[in-house]
Formats: structure tokens, sequence, C-alpha cells
């Protein structure tokens, strides 16, 4: 029973996400399954900007929300953002250069997929390459929750969403997103 009326909380909540974030597109709209085209930094920074905006206002009506990606907002930009310790990075035309063999799960969630989440395979770490918010081309090897988080947005990129790598039988409503750890597959 308690699951039920966290599941029907959470609906709620997405409910008034919807109405107060419109910007945001779902699983189904077109836009969320092609490739993106790489952008000028100019522009990078200015999609980075809107996708902050809605990202922040998604996330003070559900209290989830760690990233976004350009082709969310209905732009076919290779452009988005993250947000961890209450700090917001910026990814301009990224590149995953690397992959481990090595892999994890993780029960997803995603923006765009509305209130299903799913558990993904992804490999540990990686390394990315990409323009920041200072015109400065990084690359990075980042493992961990960050290396998923990083993967995720990149899928996005790519016309990826995280449905589509569910393992089978996986996809289901959420239940708590915020309790959710990594662990192997």
């Amino acid at each position: 029973m308690r699951i039920r009326k966290r599941v029907i909380e959470l609906t709620k909540t997405f409910n008034r996400a919807l109405k107060e974030c419109p910007e945001l597109i779902y699983v189904g709209n077109r836009a969320l399954r092609q490739k993106t085209k790489e952008v000028d930094f100019k522009e990078g920074l200015e999609v980075a900007e809107r996708l902050k905006k809605v990202l922040k206002k998604y996330r003070e009506i559900t209290r989830v929300g760690r990233g976004l990606a350009a082709p969310q907002i209905d732009e076919s930009k290779t452009v988005f953002i993250t947000y961890l310790n209450d700090v917001f990075s910026v990814y301009i035309n990224p590149k995953i250069v690397w992959q481990s063999r090595k892999t994890n799960c993780y029960r997803e969630g995603c923006l765009s997929s509305g209130t299903l989440w799913a558990d993904v395979k992804r490999p540990a770490s990686i390394i990315i390459r990409y323009t920041d918010e200072q015109d400065k081309t990084q690359e990075k090897k980042v493992k961990g929750l960050l290396a998923r988080l990083l993967q995720h947005e990149y899928d996005h990129l790519q016309g990826i969403v995280n449905l589509d790598k569910a393992l089978p039988g996986s996809i289901e409503f959420w239940r708590d997103p915020l309790k959710e750890k990594l662990r192997r597959c």
C-alpha cells in the first residue's frame, strides 16, 4: 500500500511539472530520436542557459533531476548540463572518447520518461571531451554516478533515451528515486 501511495504522489507531482514546465518534451516526441548538431560556443551557452532555467524549475517542483540535454527541450543541439552538489556544469559538443569494460547497473529515471524508470547497464567509467562554460576544451576521466549521468545525457544527443537501454523486464513506475544506488548487474 505504501508503494501505491508513493506512486500516486509522484504522479501528482509529475502532472504539476507537466503544466509548469511546458518546454520539456517526452518519449514519443520525434525530437528525442534525432542525432544533434554541433554548435558554436556562443550558441552552446545560450542553449545551456535555457536548460538551466528549465531544470531549476523542474527541480523546484519535483526535487529530482540531475541533468538535462538540449533535445529534451526540443533543440537539436549538442549541449547538455548537469546539476550536482548545487552546481551546474555545461557540456558543449561533448564526445565520449573511451569507456571501460567494467559495468554497473542503476535504476535510471529520466525527465523525458515521465514516471517510468528502468535498470540500465552502463560502463563504470568513461573519458569525455567537451567545451566548458569558459570556452576551454576539457578531457576528464570520470567514474561512478557522474560517469552514468554523463552517459545518460550524452545518449540524448544521440537520439537514445534510458528506456531504450532498459534491461528486460525492468521498466516500472518510480518508487523512491532518491534511495537508488549503483550496483553490479
